[in-house]
């Protein structure tokens, strides 16, 4: 049990606030009422993102080693919250209040369009 505590993290400076964070976003998330989105389309997000977030996780965080929140040895609970809840709760938020006015082209070439 000593040994799960400690590969927590727990101890780290500022911990507090990646996971406070986290689980605020997570429940607006649930929460929030759906305007755009179901919850097939919350799920499949969710999954996708979470993808890409442990991902770009292995490569900033193991193999380039750019980001370390707390012990730099180990992955505590301030980064694995950081990295499961948070870009995946922002991408939902996102996409339930995004509102496709344009076909999408304006996206691709805004740096030619003067305002």
């Amino acid at each position: 049990m000593h040994s799960i505590i400690k590969n927590l993290d727990l101890s780290a400076r500022g911990i507090w606030f990646p996971i406070s964070v986290a689980f605020l976003l997570l429940l607006f998330a649930l929460f929030m009422p759906k305007r755009e989105i179901n919850w097939l389309e919350f799920y499949i997000t969710f999954g996708v993102v979470g993808y890409v977030a442990w991902n770009s996780d292995t490569v900033v965080g193991r193999m380039l080693d750019w980001v370390d929140l707390g012990n730099p040895k180990i992955t505590g609970l301030g980064e694995f919250v950081s990295y499961n809840f948070i870009p995946t709760s922002l991408s939902v938020i996102y996409l339930n209040y995004f509102k496709k006015t344009t076909n999408g082209s304006l996206f691709f070439f805004s740096p030619y369009y003067q305002l």
